[in-house]
């Protein structure tokens, strides 16, 4: 069985489209746990009727603590031998849960799998699925491969084994939370297989999603944990190499934007001579990143905030 794990937060317009693409698919052995993360629109009510309605719809209703806890919650009701995941605003493929079994049983040792997904606004039409239809088997370092491509950093795209998936947790950040859960999965898995094939549809215009407002001052504290935890991570699981100092570095340079660019001048450098914050560029290493995030991580390396106070990207 497939488990489908589904937050849902003021999702009215949208859900049961949702919901209906998973009832629709040609793969009938699942269970969809629908995780309602305090909705205050008609949400509740919509998931309750679908419920009602198919014994495989199994609804939760929780106070709002985020897509991540709500994420986290679903983890340990789920009784699937594979776990895979959808946004309330978003659309399967009439195939997706098919196809991506069917590897699982063709591989038995594969211990996760990504296919494609195609971004949409508006009406969305399934004839689409571009690709070759080609799988690939990976092993060797997967956990660089995951890091290295950002393809393989969304929920969207993964299914995955459930003895793995329950072994980790999701971060409580409200972006990159997928990355970070994947990206610790990743540290199990013996092999990974890449499904060439549009599977999974992401909606774009749906004003609630936080992507709509990424650049939000609400957002600076998610901006700086993000990198703290990909530095803590490389500090557990003791990667210290070339590939993961550069890896830090990134992100020390991509969040200095997103702060500056989400609140004043003076809340930046509050953010930049943040204790935490500043204790894993003495790990990071900026000498293979792009010039402009090397100069970038130089001036907050060394505390060159000024050209930010008229710089705003």
């Amino acid at each position: 069985m497939v488990s489908i794990i589904m937050p849902v937060y003021n999702s009215e317009k949208y859900v049961s489209d949702a919901i209906e693409s998973v009832c629709n698919q040609s793969y009938k052995t699942w269970e969809l746990l629908i995780v309602n993360d305090g909705s205050t629109d008609h949400s509740s009510k919509i998931i309750d009727d679908y419920a009602k309605k198919d014994s495989r719809i199994k609804v939760f209703h929780r106070s709002n603590e985020g897509v991540s806890m709500a994420r986290n919650y679903a983890l340990d009701k789920c009784n699937g031998n594979y776990i895979t995941f959808i946004d309330s605003d978003d659309v399967y493929h009439p195939e997706r849960l098919k196809k991506m079994v069917q590897i699982f049983v063709q591989n038995p040792d594969c211990d996760i799998v990504f296919t494609r997904h195609k971004e949409f606004r508006g009406e969305l039409g399934l004839g689409d699925t571009r690709g070759t239809g080609s799988v690939k088997i990976n092993n060797g370092n997967i956990l660089q491969k995951i890091i290295s491509d950002s393809r393989y950093q969304f929920m969207c795209n993964i299914m995955i084994k459930a003895e793995i998936a329950k072994k980790e947790k999701f971060a409580p950040l409200r972006f990159a939370e997928d990355f970070c859960y994947i990206r610790d999965c990743a540290c199990y898995c013996r092999k990974m297989a890449v499904l060439d094939e549009v599977l999974y549809f992401y909606r774009r215009d749906n004003e609630n999603a936080m992507t709509s407002h990424f650049f939000s001052e609400k957002y600076i504290l998610d901006y700086m944990k993000l990198v703290e935890n990909i530095y803590d991570f490389c500090k557990e699981h003791k990667l210290e190499d070339e590939f993961y100092k550069k890896m830090v570095a990134h992100e020390y340079a991509q969040n200095s934007m997103r702060i500056r660019k989400s609140g004043s001048y003076s809340k930046f450098v509050a953010c930049m001579n943040d204790k935490k914050f500043r204790e894993g560029m003495k790990f990071a290493d900026a000498s293979q990143c792009a010039l402009f995030e090397r100069v970038l991580y130089f001036m907050i390396k060394h505390k060159i905030y000024f050209p930010f106070a008229f710089w705003v990207w």
